[in-house]
């Protein structure tokens, strides 16, 4: 694993983040709860930042586990998505049946 590698993946992580916590605006229904997610994952971004500096080499278990943190934030930022533009129908009916 290179150097090259690691800040290419910390930074995708926090563009990730950046992303999720860009969108705040949430239908009704389930504001409170994805504002709260992505409040929480914003505070992610230090932890990438200090991984991103650090001088020494990412262990391969720890590069690994980062690969897939950053699927779970992908999905994680599709779900929002859909919070953020989805169907009120939809989300009225999953979250209250």
């Amino acid at each position: 694993m290179e150097d090259d590698e690691k800040g290419a993946l910390v930074k995708s992580l926090i563009d990730i983040v950046n992303d999720i916590s860009a969108k705040s605006d949430y239908r009704y229904v389930v504001k409170r709860q994805y504002c709260n997610l992505a409040r929480r994952l914003k505070m992610l971004i230090p932890m990438f930042e200090e991984i991103l500096d650090n001088k020494e080499p990412v262990p391969e278990e720890s590069f690994e586990a980062l690969k897939l943190l950053k699927e779970a934030l992908e999905s994680t930022r599709e779900f929002l998505r859909f919070g953020n533009e989805g169907s009120k129908i939809y989300l009225v009916c999953t979250f209250d049946c």
